[in-house]
């Protein structure tokens, strides 16, 4: 298979573009094995794109497009059974909240009576040496 030809994609090409100047047309078509195994001047009129840059493709004002390529099925999404009990992956638990009684409740700090304890930064602007020498 090929390459998509659109700076770096990595991705192979599903779709070939085909033009016609003169006739301001442009085409998709689906691209597999036996239509790049031609000649030379067949494989040089291939433009390899993957899926994403050919959805994306768009055509100069005035000119017919023509998607030729075949539909892509819907993805088939599986539904739960309804008898089924679905349970989250995640579910929060519930704690009980501790009881707190005159025994186990902690005592509160008493506070000192003294000057409160030099903020950080105070104590940062008195260690800096003085500008004034």
């Amino acid at each position: 298979m090929l390459q998509c030809v659109r700076g770096m994609c990595t991705e192979m090409a599903t779709a070939g573009l085909g033009y016609d100047i003169t006739g301001a047309r442009a085409w998709l078509y689906d691209l597999d094995p036996g239509t790049i195994a031609g000649t030379t001047r067949q494989r040089d009129m291939v433009v390899p794109l993957c899926r994403t840059h050919a959805d994306r493709i768009t055509v100069p004002v005035g000119w017919e497009f023509s998607d030729r390529r075949a539909p892509v099925p819907d993805p088939v999404v599986a539904q739960p059974e309804p008898d089924a009990a679905v349970e989250p992956l995640f579910a929060p638990r519930s704690r009980p909240e501790p009881a707190v009684t005159e025994e186990t409740a902690e005592p509160e700090p008493e506070l000192e009576s003294g000057p409160a304890p030099a903020s950080l930064l105070e104590r940062a602007f008195r260690a800096a040496p003085s500008r004034s020498q």
